[in-house]
């Protein structure tokens, strides 16, 4: 007979050390776009799709059977592939134009939008008791982001929009996960086909936008990095095969467990791990207000374990 509390309280460890695998992501991607100057898209196509044949590898030795799916799911992971070419874009865009610290509040937007959509998908109606949880986490988030006050949110309309649709795409994300997880799809088999969908897409918006989308490249020659010394592609593969691939591995295997708002919740962590990670390895400072503001997701995180 299962244990429904310690199947949780499973379901809450792998989202945790998915999202503190994912903070890393931000660390890599600093490092290539700021050091080496390279189109953040480009990093994101290459790690999509060395992600997709590191899983396609190792499906084909270890599982076989697990490649294949039918054409009813086939299309959802299309569908689910594009979802995250597309929030890749137009998280690349809210970066651009309101800051790292706006983008990151605004993707994050995202948990109030998954309790609703969970809730008008026939997952349930939302419990109030979240709602704390949820506050302390988007504020706490806020903070650590840098987020002084609503001034920080006099945005431009094209990046309000875009940071908002951002959140909208992360929310899609998290329910898409949980869909396939209740249609029994391996986490693995999932992994491997959205980005390698995704990597596909983001091909087509790198070549196809002649410079007009932020973070793509000017020209389709750039795509293969000429002149890149091999520490690079060594920086990329690393990204790929260990915060992105472990991390969300972590998350959509969380995600037979949980609820999407639930996991959600959870991944407001990673821009608390991040700036924590941040202090040893880029050597940055943490004022007393994001500490603050870490003590409050953590306070958040808390409520969420007592509350299962």
């Amino acid at each position: 007979m299962y244990n429904v509390k310690s199947i949780l309280s499973g379901g809450i460890a792998q989202v945790l050390a998915g999202s503190v695998l994912i903070s890393l992501v931000g660390i890599f991607l600093k490092i290539l776009v700021v050091d080496y100057a390279l189109p953040v898209l480009v990093v994101v196509f290459w790690r999509n799709l060395f992600v997709c044949i590191a899983l396609l590898a190792g499906l084909k030795f270890f599982k076989p059977k697990l490649i294949l799916v039918s054409r009813n799911n086939l299309f959802i992971l299309v569908f689910y592939g594009f979802l995250l070419a597309l929030m890749n874009g137009i998280w690349g865009g809210s970066v651009y134009f309101n800051g790292a610290g706006v983008a990151t509040v605004l993707i994050y937007l995202s948990v109030p939008l998954t309790v609703l959509g969970q809730w008008l998908l026939g997952g349930g109606k939302p419990s109030v008791r979240l709602i704390p949880s949820i506050v302390l986490c988007l504020v706490g988030c806020a903070v650590v982001c840098g987020i002084q006050g609503v001034s920080d949110f006099a945005l431009a309309p094209v990046g309000m929009f875009l940071g908002l649709l951002s959140g909208v795409f992360y929310a899609g994300y998290a329910l898409l996960g949980r869909e396939c997880a209740l249609r029994g799809l391996n986490a693995f088999t999932v992994l491997m086909y959205i980005f390698g969908f995704s990597s596909f897409f983001m091909l087509i918006i790198n070549i196809f936008s002649n410079g007009m989308v932020p973070g793509a490249v000017a020209s389709p020659a750039q795509m293969l990095l000429p002149g890149m010394p091999f520490k690079v592609w060594g920086l990329i593969l690393t990204l790929a095969m260990g915060p992105t691939m472990m991390g969300w591995l972590l998350i959509n295997m969380s995600l037979s467990k949980l609820t999407p708002s639930i996991a959600n919740i959870l991944l407001t962590t990673d821009p608390m791990v991040t700036a924590l990670v941040a202090i040893p390895v880029l050597n940055e400072i943490m004022t007393a207000m994001q500490w603050a503001g870490c003590f409050l997701i953590t306070g958040g995180v808390m409520l969420l374990g007592r509350r299962n």
